[in-house]
């Protein structure tokens, strides 16, 4: 499993919240046991959220906190090589 389907799957399943990018690492290290770049993950969490319909908005960029509003759940229909 590649680290975007990780997080777009983990996207997937999570709630309405605010949620920072260092939660957001920490989470995909305990999925994958990769190291991914914390900006990396923030931009893949922002393409999942234009293609899901979803919100994800920074709402203090001093702590790197976001606030995600789930759209519709796409990652079982994305497709590609794992």
């Amino acid at each position: 499993m590649t680290v975007a389907s990780a997080l777009y799957n983990f996207l997937d399943t999570l709630p309405e919240c605010n949620i920072s990018g260092w939660k957001l690492f920490d989470e995909l290290v305990a999925i994958t046991g990769r190291e991914t770049y914390p900006n990396t993950l923030l931009q893949y969490a922002r393409r999942y959220a234009d293609m899901a319909g979803a919100e994800f908005v920074c709402v203090d960029r001093n702590k790197s906190v976001y606030h995600y509003k789930p759209g519709y759940k796409i990652s079982g229909a994305l497709g590609g090589k794992e």
